[in-house]
């Protein structure tokens, strides 16, 4: 199955919200610790999942892949079921989630200041922090190698 992009839809507040969803209803949510920010994903499937987050600045970022919902915000990545929305992990990334970098297996996700590896379970199979906020990166033969804002270069070997 190849990855899809559910699109995301901001609210002004909770209670725009409530309004935006009235007609069709959450099908479930995740809601982060300080939650001052609300949207929701509208599934391929139609439904609705609601975001209540701490905005750090981040829009929630949300993948579809083989029948799971991987949905990172803030320090958070979570996986649920798309059939029933049972949770199958929560993951507290070591910095601030950025993107989905590869949706094979490991899961390869990038926060502020490293990657991870992770199952689609849920469980982490490596990370690679660097020294700083990443400035840019890019993968090559199996390396990921970049810069952080700094200036300082990284670059490593990506594992199997």
């Amino acid at each position: 199955m190849n990855p899809v992009a559910p699109s995301w839809t901001a609210a002004e507040s909770k209670s725009a919200l409530m309004s935006a969803i009235a007609d069709d209803g959450a099908a479930d949510s995740l809601i982060t610790a300080d939650p001052n920010s609300w949207g929701f994903f509208r599934l391929p499937n139609g439904k609705i999942f609601v975001v209540g987050y701490a905005n750090l600045g981040l829009l929630p970022v949300a993948a579809v892949i083989n029948n799971r919902l991987l949905i990172g915000v803030g320090e958070v990545l979570a996986g649920f079921d798309v059939d029933n929305f049972q949770r199958k992990f929560s993951y507290r990334m070591p910095s601030v989630f950025h993107e989905f970098v590869s949706l094979t297996e490991p899961i390869v996700v990038r926060d502020e200041i490293g990657f991870v590896g992770i199952s689609s379970d849920g469980e982490e199979r490596w990370n690679f922090l660097t020294n700083g906020p990443i400035n840019r990166f890019s993968i090559e033969n199996g390396r990921l190698h970049g810069e952080t804002i700094d200036g300082e270069s990284f670059e490593f070997a990506i594992p199997e």
